[in-house]
């Protein structure tokens, strides 16, 4: 690993770098169980046996200083953002909205996560202890709980009420972390390969079988009983959390030929899609462990004046919750694609002009959301891919974003060190 400053470009791919202060990171967990401190799937068996009607649902670091102040006096930013959060010393990597939709935890750059008043900014909480770049954060399903993880392996976990650490843990170095939808069950996937499961704040912890490939994105099934992960070299799997089994793989000719680097789960509890540096998006049926198709992600640019190399890299996948039959996504050559599922034809086909790194939609309208490298969050409507609204503001690229559950706020954190609230109308 080499000792520098996080790109972006090491950022969209995955490929995380740790900084000059970070020391070696402790293969060895905090809590005294260690490894051998398994789950016994009696104490979480409720809480993977779930009811079918579930709900589912990183100074900043910028760029040569001469270079910014070059782009504040030549760039004309029209912020519109109802809040700007500026506590971060460095760029924010992560954001969560509270299930509540009052609250925010952002994590940034300077090894710290705030949690913080949307309305106000007002600090109610500062999680501190980490020891690199904070590249996770989540509320657990309830809002009750706000789990914290950073570049190197620790995670934390706060509760939010009592303002208090209540469970830590350190694995190698992370790629990705999530809750359960429905439980205080945390999953994690480390470059290692290993993917973990703790029951919170009990402790209890759980190994899946590891391939030695860096897990590089992971997500849980609509059932809650299956998580799927995505790794470094192309391939998918799926494990069943009762048994900790691997219960299918995608791998040899039905995986991608580069690292994946997104996946989405359908709602259905059956199909996955899958994004690769590659520039193509795989769909994958978990159930018969069968590929539906492949999509070609890569478009030509109209002008021939370009010859800089074009990174058709899959950053963003997912599929439409009001409209199951539209699969969307985005590339790093700012092309964002609407596909039929069950044709796998392209409905549309949408410049926007700069990358995505992320997309989410709105919790009731068939509207998308994406969060766009040139620092700008733009909607659509999936149904004609119209543009229906610019959240402009920043004066870098957006590196996450997430939306309040009543659809009336967006949260977005940039690579010029500042979170923003923009109300969605």
């Amino acid at each position: 690993i080499q000792i520098t400053t996080i790109t972006r470009k090491t950022f969209f791919s995955k490929h995380f770098t740790m900084k000059a202060n970070t020391p070696p990171p402790s293969p060895d967990p905090v809590n005294e169980g260690g490894r051998e401190d398994l789950i016994d799937i009696g104490d979480i068996e409720e809480v993977i046996e779930l009811d079918d009607d579930t709900n589912w649902q990183e100074d900043a670091h910028r760029d040569e200083e001469d270079e910014d102040e070059h782009m504040e006096e030549t760039t004309d930013v029209t912020d519109v953002a109802a809040l700007v959060f500026s506590k971060h010393k460095g760029s924010v990597f992560s954001c969560s909205v509270s299930p509540g939709g009052n609250i925010a935890a952002t994590g940034g750059e300077d090894d710290l996560a705030y949690v913080w008043d949307i309305r106000t900014g007002n600090v109610l909480l500062t999680c501190t202890g980490h020891k690199d770049s904070i590249t996770c954060v989540e509320f657990s399903h309830d809002g009750s709980l706000l789990a914290t993880g950073d570049m190197s392996g620790y995670i934390q976990v706060w509760k939010i009420a009592a303002s208090e650490k209540i469970w830590e843990f350190e694995t190698g170095d992370l790629s990705w972390l999530t809750w359960h939808h429905a439980s205080r069950v945390l999953l994690a996937g480390t470059a290692e390969g290993e993917m973990w499961m703790w029951l919170v704040p009990q402790g209890n912890a759980r190994t899946f079988p590891s391939y030695g490939i860096n897990s590089q994105c992971g997500a849980l099934l609509q059932d809650g009983k299956r998580s799927v992960a995505g790794y470094e070299d192309g391939s998918l799997r799926v494990f069943d959390l009762k048994s900790g089994q691997l219960v299918q793989q995608f791998s040899d000719g039905l995986a991608h030929t580069a690292p994946i680097a997104s996946l989405a789960v359908h709602k259905d509890n059956t199909l996955v899609i899958s994004g690769s540096l590659d520039g193509t998006a795989k769909l994958y049926n978990t159930n018969t462990g069968k590929i539906i198709g492949t999509l070609n992600c890569e478009v030509t640019p109209d002008s021939e004046e370009t010859n800089a190399e074009i990174d058709h890299t899959v950053e963003a996948v997912s599929f439409c919750p009001a409209m199951p039959g539209i699969a969307v996504t985005a590339t790093l050559a700012g092309y964002i694609t609407i596909w039929d599922v069950a044709s796998q034809v392209s409905r549309h086909v949408i410049t926007q002009g700069c990358g995505s790194s992320k997309l989410l939609w709105h919790p009731s309208e068939p509207v998308l959301f994406s969060a766009g490298l040139d620092g700008t969050a733009h909607s659509y409507d999936v149904r004609s891919g119209e543009l229906l609204d610019k959240y402009t503001g920043h004066r870098s690229s957006i590196l996450a974003f997430d939306i309040s559950k009543d659809g009336s706020t967006l949260i977005t954190a940039s690579d010029d060190g500042t979170a923003r609230v923009f109300k969605i109308t």
